[in-house]
């Protein structure tokens, strides 16, 4: 298919041209999932709905996609800037045929894209490949070379040589592959970063300072998820696919993303322990308790992408979960004189398409690490397998506590089994007085004045002794050394 776009502002017009028959929209972007509904976006089609998402179409049809996301999964079109996420805009018939894009943009609009130039248009040899590629113009455009196989593409001002030192480093791993392109965005939200086959996008808030283990994040998912694939992870545009391996394509990425910017030198070891600190503390929650890895990955459609108030208490990050069990890997690993480098290379030389028994067997056969009950038992027991190698401090736990987080006055979670819960707090109750007065005290017994859907009530609450949330680590080891680091979590 040929998409020749018209950018106008909020707005892309498309001609497509094609095949008589049906065409289908993504409802998802591989690498976030949940289910966007990107076809809520098609405003105007010369075609038949046969679906929410699948259209009966001639061989050339023109339609018009509302662009105004400032996600970087999605698609935005203003007077001076477009962002394009493939899924997001263009539709497919046949995955494997060529897929080319043809940009009406006035001459001195740069435009960066991993799409190969062909004829004036951006190819790609099919829909996988196409999807995975996003386009980025701009008259402001700045193209700025890294070394000769990676550039930042970006409308902003951005550290090069960090961005230097973590590519240098990561390929010393796995090797380099083919050109790379970093698209970059400071925004008014913090929306993180999408992986793709050649290149990431990432967008990050104008007040958020430390990039490093973000964009190290998401270049090693070059390697891991991009050409190191979990063996249930296959695209489907239109519906879920269930993996239970998350924990390893994201929270083992995680980890690397923080021993990659230690090694380059571009992250302070007390940030790097304070990173690993905050991943830790989620563990310590009753969602860690409840689930595994395996199922905070098979459900994140439900649980991480639509997460609610009450995640700590139902279940528990696969990138927290992941980084944990990936510190315990690395250390198990180098009491044998071996690094966590080294389980990548094997299953990335052996087998790039992978299953949970194939990375047990690795680490069972050549280094005698078990970790199935770490993945498919409680996640909680990845603390306590850490605490033979890792100085844990508990700071908070046996002190007096509710059990609730508050956002400024308004509580934002309610652990299960708390003072707060016993007393029938919910999330959403804001606390307006505390014993009579407006300061947040913290004693044995305390009257709240609440207001709960307008109407104001008092509830007494009993303390109890804090569980143990916020920690303190000592890794000791490694690249982290002898730095503490302290979780930021704060439960009253």
């Amino acid at each position: 298919m040929i998409f020749e776009v018209k950018p106008r502002n909020r707005y892309f017009e498309i001609l497509a041209k094609g095949r008589e028959g049906v065409v289908i929209f993504p409802t998802y972007v591989p690498g976030s999932y949940v289910i966007r509904e990107l076809e809520r976006n098609i405003v105007e089609i010369e075609g038949i709905r046969i679906s929410k998402n699948r259209f009966y179409v001639k061989y050339n049809f023109r339609y018009l996609i509302y662009a105004v996301s400032k996600d970087q999964r999605e698609a935005i079109s203003t007077l001076d800037y477009i962002f394009i996420n493939p899924p997001a805009v263009f539709p497919f018939q046949e995955i494997n045929e060529e897929y080319c894009v043809k940009l009406d943009l006035p001459p001195n609009w740069k435009i960066s894209t991993s799409l190969k130039k062909k004829d004036g248009m951006y190819c790609a040899d099919n829909y996988d490949e196409f999807a995975d590629s996003p386009i980025e113009a701009s008259p402001y455009l700045k193209v700025l070379k890294i070394d000769d196989k990676h550039v930042v593409s970006t409308i902003d001002d951005l550290d090069v040589e960090m961005l230097r030192r973590i590519v240098s480093e990561a390929d010393k791993i796995l090797g380099d592959e083919d050109n790379y392109v970093f698209h970059f965005r400071r925004s008014d939200k913090e929306l993180g970063g999408i992986e793709h086959l050649n290149s990431s996008a990432i967008v990050v808030s104008w007040d958020r300072e430390k990039l490093a283990t973000l964009f190290a994040h998401e270049y090693f998912h070059r390697w891991n998820v991009k050409r190191l694939i979990p063996a249930d992870l296959k695209h489907n545009y239109e519906k879920e696919v269930y993996t239970s391996l998350l924990w390893f394509a994201e929270g083992f990425t995680d980890y690397m993303a923080v021993i990659i910017s230690l090694r380059a030198g571009v992250l302070d070891k007390k940030d790097a322990v304070k990173y690993v600190a905050n991943s830790l503390s989620k563990l310590t929650f009753p969602g860690a308790k409840r689930t595994s890895l395996a199922e905070s990955s098979f459900t994140t459609w439900i649980k991480y992408y639509r997460q609610d108030e009450n995640f700590l208490n139902s279940s528990i990050s696969y990138y927290d979960g992941g980084l944990a069990l990936a510190l315990y890997v690395d250390l198990e690993m180098s009491k044998k004189g071996k690094r966590i480098d080294d389980l990548f290379k094997e299953i990335y030389h052996e087998k790039r398409i992978y299953s949970f028994d194939d990375l047990n067997r690795i680490l069972k056969g050549k280094y005698e690490i078990d970790i199935e009950d770490l993945v498919y038992g409680s996640a909680a027991k990845i603390l306590e397998q850490l605490k033979d190698d890792v100085n844990i401090e508990f700071t908070d736990r046996g002190k007096p506590y509710y059990g609730i987080m508050l956002k400024d006055k308004t509580i934002a979670y309610v652990e299960d089994d708390s003072p707060a819960d016993l007393a029938g707090l919910i999330p959403g109750d804001q606390i307006i007085g505390f014993n009579g007065k407006s300061k947040l005290e913290v004693k044995d017994s305390t009257k709240l004045t609440i207001v709960r859907e307008g109407r104001i009530k008092e509830v007494v609450v009993n303390t109890s002794p804090n569980p143990g949330h916020k920690i303190k680590v000592k890794i000791g080891k490694l690249e982290f050394e002898k730095e503490e680091g302290i979780s930021d979590i704060e439960i009253i």
